[in-house]
């Protein structure tokens, strides 16, 4: 193209140079036209001024000039807007996959924290070498992975969506997959003739895999039941956990588990009863009575370790089936029994029967029930439990004034019988994992933990108290200080049982409120343990208002062991929970067998008047009773700032009393087979 200019009007014709040091134009090759144009006369000298330099012309200029003006670049905000999108996905995948991966770790170590179990100090040094171990063929691993640049979750992806091709593909894809196969093999026979070569990822992997193998395997906690899983050649184990509808759990699993346990608070608590009726047929005193009563304690304190070892040894299901069956033979000698020992004996039978009720019920719930919801699955046990001192009013006044106490005792023997079988044929069989696979701990590992004994002498004393006094000695006290006739003490006791069952379903979802958002229930424990003794002082001070309030106070204090049984539950773990539990029930049914029997040796200090005890013999031995809860309160409440101040002083965070015990500091972390969250399963 060719351009002529003008100056100040006049045409100016100029000489194209592109002869001599015109470069061709863009469109070189193309058809060109000849073009007259006018520039004024700064534009004319800027033109000539820029292609003054060799291999510029004006025609090149002029039509590159036109084709920007023609063709003009996209806007600047256009090309960010475009960056800047390019870049917001980028950073959402990047997102997406640190995500990915912080879930993942997230998922790991939860699963390793919940299914590893606890550890005595004996064994954590060879712990850590292992540990060491492992972790060195985890870095390699990590190593290879990085280098290679494949990543394993994506191989894993890709073969699994090879493995999920329609049928229809299988023998097309078959040759794929053999194709494939092939240069593995040939990886690892090369990686084992040279050691220099570079194997494949998914080759690397199946040596790490051989490698993890050949180490010890003693952190590993399988759970019931488990599948086979195939990686490349290998065939490992996977741990699989089936997941219960909740109606079979209710129904085969936790309603056999509190029948029983309703039949022994029925076995508790009748005597309070039938103790007038025992005393007028057979001429008891009521040293006598207190003595037939507590018995069923001291029978029951005294089987609980070893009945403990055999829950923890042959589970509940076969434990508590047995000793229903004993509870039975013993309740039918009850009733054919007619001179004090013979009754005292069959007590103690049917105290041994009933021993593992509560706790084959808690340790039911610690392998089929999911932890967090412990507390409050407790507390219904204990509630149901607790209608057997409901039945043990009213109901059985009933069926007292029909067929007698020989009667019903009968009875309450055909029912434990049926509970037995009924226990033994419906209830499914669970275990806590292999015994090669657990670490090796025994009762000492409870008796010598620090925070069993800061909660013990409490739930002993306040507890035990509350079941000895509901259990015998309230309806003497409503007689004898308050002067109620039989109906209206009945009633009363109706009341009590009530609030008793009541109180385990009220503690049992205190309970898990708490857990929920302080992971604690010991304060809530010592709440009710305060509110006992408020009540218990009310008794001794007898303002002049009735006294039904207290009672129910005290009796809803009997249900704590819905909390003390879930604590427990949190420090050991569950191969050693019914034994733990079983260490608990020593002071708590032995304190209940000293308040029962105590109760009525300083009654007998009184004479009688007008055929009952004075309010200060009562005064006085509740009164006794109420200093030692206070004592263990005190304790209780100390321990606490004691280890805030032995850390400050950086002394030992464990008391070690003049006795000689030491704690064993052991981290045990929960022990379900089943690793849940709240919104994991939807039936829970």
């Amino acid at each position: 193209m060719q351009v002529d200019g003008e100056l100040g009007g006049q045409p100016n014709s100029i000489a194209n140079q592109a002869d001599s040091d015109a470069q061709p134009s863009p469109n070189e090759g193309a058809r060109t036209k000849k073009v007259t144009v006018q520039l004024s006369e700064s534009m004319f000298q800027r033109l000539e001024v820029a292609t003054e330099h060799q291999g510029l012309g004006k025609s090149m200029v002029v039509e590159t000039a036109l084709e920007r003006f023609l063709n003009p670049a996209p806007p600047i905000e256009g090309l960010v807007h475009e960056a800047m999108d390019r870049i917001s996905g980028q950073m959402a995948r990047l997102e997406r996959e640190i995500a990915i991966i912080a879930e993942t770790v997230a998922l790991h170590a939860r699963y390793h924290l919940t299914v590893t179990p606890p550890m005595l100090p004996s064994g954590q040094r060879e712990a850590c070498l292992l540990g060491q171990q492992r972790f060195k063929v985890l870095a390699e691993q990590v190593e290879r992975r990085v280098r290679l640049g494949q990543p394993l979750i994506q191989e894993t992806i890709d073969r699994l969506g090879r493995r999920s091709r329609p049928t229809s593909e299988a023998h097309g894809g078959a040759s794929e997959r053999a194709a494939e196969e092939q240069p593995r093999k040939e990886g690892l026979s090369a990686v084992a003739a040279d050691g220099n070569s570079e194997p494949s990822a998914a080759v690397e992997g199946a040596a790490a895999i051989q490698t993890f193998e050949t180490c010890p395997t003693s952190f590993v906690r399988p759970a019931a039941t488990s599948v086979r899983k195939e990686l490349g050649s290998q065939t490992l184990p996977v741990a699989r956990v089936e997941p219960v509808p909740v109606w079979r759990l209710i129904a085969c699993v936790f309603l056999p588990f509190a029948a029983g346990y309703y039949l022994s608070y029925l076995f508790r608590t009748i005597n309070t009863l039938i103790a007038g009726r025992l005393a007028s047929d057979l001429g008891l005193s009521a040293a006598d009575i207190g003595l037939l009563t507590s018995i069923y304690f001291l029978v029951v304190m005294a089987a609980q370790i070893p009945i403990g070892m055999l829950l923890d040894r042959f589970g509940p299901r076969r434990v508590q089936s047995v000793l229903l069956a004993v509870a039975a033979g013993g309740a039918a000698l009850f009733g054919l029994s007619t001179g004090f020992l013979s009754l005292l004996f069959a007590r103690a039978i049917v105290g041994l029967g009933s021993a593992a009720a509560l706790m084959s019920g808690l340790k039911i719930i610690v392998l089929w029930f999911p932890r967090e919801r412990m507390a409050l699955i407790n507390g219904y046990m204990i509630m149901l439990g607790s209608l057997g001192a409901v039945t043990a009013t009213a109901p059985a006044e009933a069926l007292l004034d029909w067929i007698g106490w020989r009667g019903l005792f009968g009875v309450l023997a055909a029912a434990s019988a049926f509970a037995a079988i009924l226990i033994y044929l419906v209830v499914p069989e669970r275990t806590t994992g292999p015994e090669g696979t657990r670490t090796p701990a025994t009762l000492k590992t409870v008796y010598s933990d620090a925070r069993f004994w800061r909660m013990a002498p409490l739930s002993a004393t306040c507890i035990g108290s509350a079941w000895a006094l509901q259990s015998l000695w309230a309806a003497p006290w409503l007689s004898d200080v308050e002067r109620l006739d039989r109906t209206r003490l009945v009633n009363e006791l109706f009341v009590m049982a009530v609030a008793l069952s009541l109180g385990a379903l009220v503690l049992g979802f205190l309970a898990n409120w708490v857990r929920r958002r302080t992971k604690k229930s010991e304060a809530l424990f010592g709440l009710v343990a305060a509110m006992l003794i408020v009540a218990e002082l009310v008794l001794i001070l007898h303002p002049p208002w009735p006294s039904l309030l207290p009672w129910c106070v005290l009796s809803m204090a009997g249900s704590a062991t819905a909390l003390t049984y879930a604590i427990i539950a949190d420090y050991f773990p569950a191969e050693l929970v019914a034994r733990a539990n079983g260490g608990l029930n020593v002071l708590q049914f032995g304190w209940a067998f000293v308040v029962q029997y105590g109760t009525g040796l300083i009654l007998e200090q009184w004479p009688l008047e007008a055929g009952h005890y004075p309010l200060m013999a009562y005064q006085t031995a509740f009164g006794v009773n109420v200093l030692l809860q206070m004592a263990a309160l005190a304790w209780f409440a100390a321990v606490p700032w004691l280890e805030r101040r032995k850390r400050k002083t950086g002394a030992s965070v464990t008391r070690q009393p003049a006795g000689g015990w030491n704690s064993v500091d052991v981290v045990i972390p929960p022990a379900e087979l089943a690793i849940l969250e709240a919104d994991d399963h939807a039936e829970w």
